[in-house]
């Protein structure tokens, strides 16, 4: 197997992970189904992921130049907390479906940071991609069941989405020089920290609603999306560059709707299989363009 294609399995296995990470977190969260504090909950799943890449934070504590652990420390107030607390709050009063969709503007947002950055004009195949998979994120929105949420909530989850978009086009000089067990390890301490001081005043509340099915849920989207993904991505976009994996997350609506006919029982119309379909193109294209 080749490097770029193990790489872009790796990131295509980190965003079905995070595509279906908020059905749980809608169940948890969401106003209308358990109503768990929301920042009482990032701090609980993101502290237990922190606890999973204890050993390989101390390697990079003993290893990484200052330099290093500066840029990952910031990476991961952006990335980690910048991203995952404002989102927890969010789904409390928007939809799965609709925080799938949002997260979904991530690839543009990443396109023009990275044109900004580095002072260029994205080519024709990157703007062919693009509108290929808006096309498809705009057929997923107008056929979407309960994608609904507040202005305030949406909001908040457009904000996390230009905050991680942020991170990924910050984060490219660790992934290239670090293994993606220590980079992942460093970005989630740094950004975990100040969201256990934002989620304590809550804890106990939130520890007292929790029951054994929420507690199985908590610990799949501790390890699943918020430690094995995160490793997968950081790995993968270390070979593929910030631009290129960021497109994978034009999938984010896809696994988001498979999820929730999956999970929730909700109905897949052909609008939104065909909607899939070229989010899918627009990601084979951006991956075939001229570099």
């Amino acid at each position: 197997m080749s490097p770029r294609l193990e790489a872009a399995l790796l990131t295509f296995f980190a965003v079905m992970l995070w595509g279906i990470a908020p059905v749980g977190t809608r169940y948890l969260l969401g106003n209308d189904h358990a109503a768990l504090p929301g920042a009482s909950f990032a701090a609980l799943r993101y502290g237990m992921a922190t606890l999973c890449f204890l050993p390989w934070f101390v390697q990079a504590l003993r290893s990484w130049s200052r330099q290093e652990l500066l840029l990952g420390a910031f990476c991961g107030l952006i990335g980690v907390m910048g991203y995952n607390l404002p989102n927890s709050i969010g789904n409390r009063t928007v939809s799965a479906g609709m925080v799938g969709l949002l997260n979904a503007t991530e690839p543009l947002i990443i396109v023009l940071l990275m044109s900004l950055r580095y002072r260029r004009v994205p080519g024709i195949w990157t703007f062919l991609a693009a509108v290929i998979g808006f096309t498809g994120i705009f057929l997923l929105a107008r056929s979407a069941g309960p994608a609904e949420g507040d202005a305030f909530g949406i909001a908040l989850v457009l904000f996390a989405a230009f905050n991680w978009s942020c991170y990924c086009v910050l984060i490219p000089p660790l992934q290239v020089g670090r293994s993606a067990l220590q980079v992942s390890a460093v970005t989630m301490t740094a950004g975990t920290l100040p969201m256990l001081l934002a989620g304590a005043p809550e804890m106990g509340h939130m520890l007292a609603l929790m029951d054994a099915p929420r507690w199985e849920i908590s610990v799949a989207l501790a390890l699943g999306p918020s430690v094995i993904a995160m490793v997968a991505w950081t790995k993968g976009a270390a070979t593929m560059g910030a631009e290129a994996s960021g497109w994978f997350l034009y999938l984010l609506p896809v696994f988001a709707a498979g999820g929730g006919a999956l999970v929730l029982g909700e109905p897949l119309t052909a609008a939104e299989l065909l909607g899939g379909m070229l989010i899918l193109l627009s990601v084979f294209i951006s991956q075939r363009a001229p570099r």
